[in-house]
């Protein structure tokens, strides 16, 4: 079979389940975007800007497992490589797809537009190289081969890649064949993993209060259902490292908390560091993850399983795939007594009081009772992801932050994504207003498409994550210029598909929140808090943030004898 190189392409990304191709035109990646206006296998997504449009493609992975981009060359992939890097630190896989002048021109070193004017083809790729897990540039000779094993890098190891497409080689005919991707999984040595069923089998069965933590990549890898059934075959309660929020349902009887380091709840933080055998899945200890390092943990009593390796104390076995280790152990280990936890306090349902001010706590204990069943909340990085981190979420819910990477603005064009991706699902995001500015443009598109969300948009006149690290109230640099944010809706709105609300006190929150819940468009509520008023979680975050940044230099890693920073 034959066909054009693009069109080979769009039909390999529908393969490896892509729906969106987000991203926005240049006269490079044209002939690409015509190729893709007519192809079945997936929809192009105008927006705004290459910033925003990357952000929307990691949102669109967040739910659907794997998306793509596509920018012109130099001044559109530049524009975009925060995002992709944040992909990247976050785990997330999207398909960054760049039109680049033609082919002809790159040989010769041509000095043509949106390039550095010196010849140099190679320092774009060069940069992606640092924020992808494989590269290439697209030619003719090699178009089947290197597409092929760039889109297989990208669906194993669950990061950006990286093609560089040059304009006049979307249009080449090749030899395609008829043949599916080959997207085969990597499978465990089997002595390793018999060794590693073993051990940990051992370990378990030795232990007398076994706990389990997990994090983010569980549910990137596709390890939840096998964790599931081994927490609940064996009884071992579980915490989760702030990543993998609402990952397993948080109503769940073994569920320990959120784990934090110092940051964490005395009841989470004695469970998990107390325990005898603590099983580590996919966890990754970074600094916003355990309070700066605070995390106490012995390394003789850890075991650490990721997708494709397994640390146990300080044997490390590289060929055991995290999900056949996992159902290994599902009837490996020996039956446990049923553990009962102490039974966690109801978040208690607070009586409005109409007329007085909004607090952060008065505010997020609403919440609390706002979110419901099978909801996916979005969170900005500040007060709002301190605020969601704090809640406990009902069955079903689905979390996505930036809690690693902590882009400010991430959430609004992530919820474009998410949208598309889920549309029947109820989106809620919370943004904070520094946040907003600098991506509000995606609003655009979101109502362009007549999507719907609830966005609450808290205005503290700022950066108040940034006031309670350094500078306090005082401090000019974390003020930004105010908008008339209730208003600023109308503005992209030309069809008369958003409503907003200005909301001050609990009774007008409570009048914005029936209205919300009514409507079947757009919905934004400017939640109007104190500059200083932040959630406790935060103010211990921001303190211990200063006294690691500018107080007392590089923190203890945390963990006896070993720094496990790359676990």
């Amino acid at each position: 079979m034959r066909m054009s190189v693009g069109d080979y392409l769009l039909k390999r990304l529908g393969e490896i389940g892509a729906h969106y191709l987000f991203g926005v035109p240049g006269d490079y990646n044209l002939w690409f975007l015509e190729q893709a206006e007519r192809s079945n296998h997936i929809e192009f997504v105008g927006c705004c800007n290459e910033l925003n449009a990357a952000y929307a493609a990691d949102g669109s992975a967040r739910i659907c497992g794997i998306s793509a981009l596509v920018t012109t060359y130099g001044v559109g992939e530049l524009s975009a490589i925060g995002a992709v890097a944040g992909a990247y630190a976050e785990g997330v896989p999207i398909v960054c797809i760049i039109g680049a002048p033609p082919l002809g021109a790159m040989e010769g070193h041509a000095l043509v537009h949106h390039t550095l004017g010196d010849g140099n083809f190679v320092n774009m790729l060069n940069c992606h190289r640092e924020f992808s897990v494989a590269q290439a540039r697209i030619e003719p000779a090699n178009a089947r081969y290197e597409i092929d094993r760039v889109l297989r890098c990208c669906w194993l190891k669950k990061r950006p890649v990286y093609l560089q497409l040059p304009s006049d080689v979307a249009a080449t005919i090749i030899e395609a064949g008829d043949a599916s991707l080959e997207l085969c999984p990597p499978i465990s040595d089997p002595t390793q993993l018999s060794i590693a069923i073993e051990q940990i089998v051992n370990r378990v069965a030795d232990a007398n209060a076994p706990a389990i933590l997990l994090d983010g990549d569980v549910g990137r890898f596709g390890l939840t259902q096998s964790l599931i059934r081994f927490i609940q075959t064996h009884s071992i309660p579980f915490a989760t490292l702030p990543p993998a929020k609402a990952l397993i349902d948080e109503t769940h009887d073994l569920y320990l908390g959120t784990y934090r380091g110092g940051g964490s709840s005395p009841e989470t933080r004695d469970a998990v560091e107390a325990a005898d055998c603590l099983v580590c899945v996919g966890v990754r200890f970074t600094d916003t993850s355990t309070g700066f390092f605070s995390h106490q943990l012995q390394l003789n009593q850890l075991v650490c399983i990721r997708a494709f390796d397994v640390m146990i104390g300080t044997m490390y076995l590289s060929a055991v795939v995290g999900h056949e280790l996992l159902n290994g152990l599902i009837g490996a280990v020996p039956p446990r007594p049923k553990r009962i936890l102490p039974p966690r306090a109801k978040p208690r349902v607070r009586r409005v009081k109409s007329g007085q001010v909004l607090t952060q706590e008065s505010f997020w204990q609403r919440m609390q009772h706002f979110i419901r069943i099978n909801d996916i909340v979005l969170t900005d990085v500040g007060t709002c992801l301190a605020g969601v981190a704090g809640l406990e979420m009902p069955k079903g819910v689905t979390v996505i932050g930036q809690p690693l990477w902590a882009a400010t603005g991430y959430g609004l064009p992530a919820l474009l994504g998410t949208l598309l991706e889920a549309p029947s699902r109820r989106q809620i995001l919370f943004i904070g207003d520094g946040a907003f500015q600098a991506t509000a443009q995606e609003i655009s598109t979101i109502l362009g498409r007549g999507l719907r969300a609830i966005i609450f948009l808290i205005n503290n006149y700022g950066y108040t994550i940034e006031r309670l690290i350094l500078g306090g109230a005082s401090a000019g640099y974390n003020n930004v210029n105010q908008w008339r944010y209730a208003e600023a809706i109308s503005f992209f709105d030309t069809n008369g598909r958003a409503s907003s609300y200005r909301v001050g006190t609990e009774g007008e929150l409570e009048a914005a929140l029936t209205e919300a819940s009514r409507s079947e468009s757009l919905v934004l509520i400017e939640v109007v808090m104190n500059r200083m008023d932040a959630p406790k979680a935060l103010v211990h975050f921001a303190r211990k943030c200063a006294e690691f940044n500018y107080l007392q230099g590089p923190a203890a890693p945390g963990i006896a004898s070993i720094n496990l920073a790359g676990w």
